[in-house]
């Protein structure tokens, strides 16, 4: 076959547009380039609406015309998504004049092959599969994975992993030399293409505003900041609410101030308390999301996050997020305890502490069980909760206590609450015998829980989160704390959320004070770092 003259990916588009009357806007011919010019590993990530996979047919219909004997592999969530992209391609190699006589005859939906194509009896010049569907005997030049990750296939941390490990197979299918590419929105915050990303992918990231920030109002003040310059004051835009009472203000409902590095936007109207304004300029393509359609998605968002992930591009779940890790203060420091006057205390960043609770859920510590999660969470005189440690614990149950011995003497535990429900039932002597053999002073209390997890959840944490009053250490919170909070939804069942659990735990059982604590008379005494405290002697059998 003859070959036929080069022409450029943005130019073979640029043609598309015309004969289809389009006008091509400024984003198109970015991601023209990045089609073309991208390495063997690729992520495309562009807000939703932005017609990425139009695009995306028309770079395959484009490549084949170069080379005849390139071999797409098409994936999405599932078969009949899959084949929409392969159709379109198809559509495009039959319509564009550059491709003419490339297909002989009429073009299957689900594979085509186009004119040299040798392996067409075996591989089709352009394939689909659904992202479940069985692609192992396939080969491919190249793998496009069109929107594999939806709502459906990441709802629990199972789904996800089944998901990862079908794309995994990918790379075995890849003829050497072969390029993979990601395209898509994310709909979770442990997204599959910011995992790639992070993994060295290259990279092409357009949301609808470049730049933006969001304020809560607090029923009083009219003028909100940004920091971000505004070359165009038609470029600005102010959003209010999600959903229903989604509102997109006209220029004349603000006054607009600006610097070089930001400005304020002062309302011409106070609003209520716990309203969400979104202040943001840079949008990628004005002419088709104006003010109108802008309020429209917003209107049919049901929460902020959909907004985020669809629009912003930011790695959130679709769905509300009860328990928002976002509001949770994070700290790096650690506690000191100071001698002074012949007393202990203890300070957290200069801070005094005047309380803890520790509190174990225990399990079996394999691979196949719940988490045996065990967490500490100090206080402080203003009633401000700092959850400092959260630790997994693993093996038999003997090596489960000797994990919390170097935590209860590290930190000064005055005691530890275990949860009986299940094999916790038998801890507890366990425990008492660990602690005496360790020549440590510390209590160990039985809890029996009976009220429904889901609110017993909700209970602990809503008013922490609301008030902003629960901290966090940076290691509780990348221990997977923040995914699980992420990723809770109250009416579901069989989820997972021990991590979560356990500081429900501390934060169900912590007093605004401590009270008094007895203690057993153990050879070696704990230092008594709480303020307040009276000591008292009890003997004990065990």
């Amino acid at each position: 076959m003859k070959k036929r003259p080069y022409i450029s990916f943005a130019a073979f588009y640029a043609i598309k547009a015309q004969l289809r009357g389009w006008d091509v806007p400024e984003i198109h011919y970015r991601i023209c380039h990045f089609m073309e010019h991208r390495g063997r590993k690729g992520v495309l990530k562009v807000f939703r609406g932005a017609a990425k996979s139009t695009i995306v047919a028309a770079y395959e219909a484009w490549v084949l015309r170069n080379d005849p004997t390139w071999l797409f592999i098409n994936r999405s969530a599932d078969d009949a998504t899959a084949t929409k992209l392969s159709a379109d391609t198809a559509a495009n190699i039959l319509q564009h004049p550059l491709c003419r006589g490339m297909i002989k005859g009429k073009a299957g939906v689900e594979r085509f092959s186009v004119e040299g194509n040798p392996e067409a009896a075996r591989n089709a010049s352009c394939t689909a599969y659904g992202i479940l569907s069985n692609a192992t005997s396939s080969r491919a030049n190249e793998i496009i994975n069109d929107d594999t990750e939806v709502p459906k296939n990441i709802e629990t941390p199972m789904l996800r992993q089944k998901l990862r490990d079908k794309l995994q197979e990918e790379v075995h299918i890849l003829i050497p030399g072969g390029k993979i590419l990601y395209i898509g929105t994310d709909h979770t915050v442990d997204s599959i293409y910011d995992e790639k990303i992070k993994a060295g992918y290259e990279s092409l990231i357009i949301p609808l505003f470049s730049q933006s920030v969001r304020h809560e109002a607090d029923g009083k003040g009219r003028i909100f900041e940004f920091h971000f310059p505004v070359t165009d004051p038609l470029d600005f835009y102010v959003m209010i609410n999600i959903g229903q009472a989604a509102r997109v203000l006209e220029t004349g409902e603000y006054e607009l101030a600006r610097t070089e590095t930001g400005g304020m936007v002062k309302l011409h109207e106070t609003l209520q308390e716990g309203n969400i304004i979104d202040l943001a300029t840079g949008n990628a393509w004005p002419s088709r999301f104006d003010r109108a359609e802008i309020k429209f998605k917003r209107e049919e968002c049901n929460t902020f996050n959909a907004w985020d992930s669809q629009y912003m591009l930011k790695a959130r779940p679709v769905h509300n997020i009860r328990l928002n890790p976002d509001r949770l203060i994070v700290y790096e420091e650690q506690p000191e305890i100071v001698v002074a006057n012949n007393a202990l205390s203890m300070y957290l960043n200069g801070v005094q502490l005047t309380g803890c609770r520790a509190y174990w859920d225990p399990s079996k510590g394999k691979a196949d069980s719940d988490d045996s999660t065990f967490s500490v969470m100090f206080q402080d005189d203003r009633g401000h909760l700092y959850w400092h440690i959260l630790e997994v614990q693993k093996g038999e149950v003997f090596e489960q206590c000797d994990g919390i011995i170097p935590l209860v003497r590290q930190y000064q535990l005055p005691s530890v609450m275990i949860e009986t429900n299940g094999i916790g039932g038998f801890l507890p002597p366990i425990l008492r015998k660990a602690l005496k053999e360790a020549r440590l002073q510390c209590g160990v209390t039985e809890v029996n829980r009976s009220q429904n997890k889901t609110a017993y959840i909700l209970d602990a944490y809503e008013v922490p989160l609301s008030g902003q009053f629960l901290h966090v250490h940076r290691s509780v919170l990348e221990s997977g704390l923040a995914q699980q909070m992420n990723s809770w939804i109250p009416s579901r069942q069989a989820q997972q959320d021990d991590l979560i659990d356990s500081g429900a735990g501390c934060i169900r059982n912590l007093p605004v004070k401590i009270g008094k604590v007895v203690h057993a008379a153990l050879p070696q005494a704990r230092n008594e770092w709480r303020p307040n405290m009276e000591q008292y002697e009890v003997e004990v059998e065990y």
